[in-house]
């Protein structure tokens, strides 16, 4: 059963009103957009015909952009509850924090040992705390 409503109704309906008021940055407005053509005559697309009776079916192609509910929706499920299944019979907690900025620098050449020494720190002080 599909949606009574899908994201690309709502952003065509408030596009120009979005465009005055939103505060976006460029990827976020690019983002958008593809979700808004996505499976559209605007991405293109290819007619099958049937080979018995002749029948032909449009099908538009997709923006393939992975935050589309249409293009990625099934993957995003599939991932989560293989992720699920990963998970230990223990509580969990999510922590962001922020990395200065030198720090941050070496992360991107040495992502391994970062994160290893950050993981570490945690560990002990997680046994001094308990």
């Amino acid at each position: 059963m599909r949606p009574a409503f899908e994201v690309a109704t709502i952003l065509n309906c408030y596009w120009d009103k979005a465009n005055e008021q939103l505060k976006l940055n460029g990827w976020q407005w690019r983002t958008l957009h593809a979700i808004r053509r996505c499976r559209t005559a605007d991405m293109g697309g290819h007619i099958d015909q049937c080979d018995q009776c002749g029948y032909l079916h449009i099908s538009y192609n997709s923006c393939r952009n992975r935050h589309c509910p249409k293009c990625q929706g099934q993957q995003r499920e599939a991932w989560m509850e293989a992720r699920q299944a990963d998970l230990l019979p223990v509580p969990y907690f999510h922590v962001v924090f922020t990395l200065p900025q030198a720090i941050n620098r070496v992360c991107l050449y040495q992502p391994a040992t970062v994160y290893n020494l950050l993981f570490s720190t945690v560990r002990e002080y997680h046994t001094i705390i308990c």
